[in-house]
């Protein structure tokens, strides 16, 4: 960002997990042990502790984003809802981005248990709608729209939403505009492969219209759907635009892409990394003080992959300078 960041995020303290409504918890844990009574497969379990272990990434000093593809969310019904509520709960990010919402109304209902967040779901998506939830005590969204909702083809009828965030510190008002995505999948055509890249182009062309090479502040989030860096090269043709425009635009999760190893990856199963978080020049600066990292759910709970999602998240927190 371009202006610095006060501390007026540290002058609230620490949210105490302990103090946190006890109604609230107690049903996301009796759902949660309904959920593990009936399910197949055992949470995976470290050390000495006797439950799941989520990992927390709530640091008051930063701002934290994690893009999320939860498959046709919820793909088992109240045991995903009240997985997903006891996830967000605990990871307690600023941002969650999400992509595959089937039920609109079901991702209400996790949002209703979670006092201190709000959702805006996209109302142009064709099917498998994209959604924002954020914290709104601090950030305020002064602008929605979903983009290219005219012209989706090359989105696979999904337009990616936009949202501008604002929010004040020291005084002074700056935003954030976030934008959630989910590009077309697979390689079965030439043309899925054509549609990534030219989907690019057209989003590369509407954020350096917006003010990118200046002083606007853009994070790009979402299902990709290609890996930047697979051996046929296929991510770096679809995100041609970007990836040659790097004195503008980078992708903070290129080093966890490049490792090519399955514990770093988003989406394990083809062993790949299609969950990218790119981001804009006024943001450098911030990235060189940031944590880029995939979450691995997938070690806390056996049957994340069948209650839950194929992909994993992927988080980004950079401290303001």
């Amino acid at each position: 960002m371009t202006e610095a960041i006060s501390d007026q995020r540290s002058l609230h303290a620490p949210i105490d997990i302990a103090k946190r409504s006890r109604s609230r918890k107690l049903v996301y844990l009796i759902c949660l042990m309904i959920a593990l009574l009936v399910s197949c497969a055992e949470p995976v379990v470290s050390g000495g502790n006797t439950g799941p272990t989520i990992p927390s990434i709530d640091d008051d000093a930063s701002i934290s984003l994690v893009t999320w593809n939860i498959q046709d969310f919820p793909q088992s019904g109240s045991k995903t809802i009240a997985r997903v509520g006891l996830i967000m709960d605990s990871l307690d990010a600023d941002f969650y981005c999400l992509q595959e919402i089937r039920d609109k109304s079901a991702l209400q209902d996790v949002v209703n248990g979670l006092d201190q967040y709000s959702v805006i779901i996209s109302d142009d998506t064709y099917y498998l709608h994209l959604a924002i939830i954020y914290k709104q005590e601090y950030f305020l969204p002064v602008d929605v729209t979903s983009l290219f909702v005219r012209d989706d083809d090359n989105f696979a009828g999904r337009p990616p939403l936009k949202i501008a965030f604002a929010y004040e510190l020291a005084g002074k008002e700056q935003v954030l505009n976030l934008i959630d995505l989910h590009m077309k999948c697979c390689e079965e055509f030439p043309s899925d492969l054509e549609r990534r890249h030219d989907a690019s182009v057209m989003l590369h062309d509407y954020i350096a219209s917006s003010g990118a090479e200046g002083d606007s502040n853009f994070v790009v989030l979402g299902d990709w759907n290609d890996d930047i860096h697979d051996p046929d090269n296929s991510g770096q043709y679809a995100f041609e635009p970007f990836l040659n425009d790097r004195e503008n635009f980078y992708f903070v999760t290129d080093s966890l892409a490049a490792t090519r190893s399955v514990r770093n990856a988003s989406y394990p199963s083809w062993n790949s990394f299609l969950d990218n978080i790119l981001i804009s020049r006024s943001l450098f600066d911030e990235f060189t003080a940031s944590h880029v990292k995939t979450l691995l759910l997938d070690e806390v709970f056996g049957d994340y992959t069948t209650v839950v999602s194929d992909h994993r998240p992927v988080l980004w927190s950079f401290k303001p300078n």
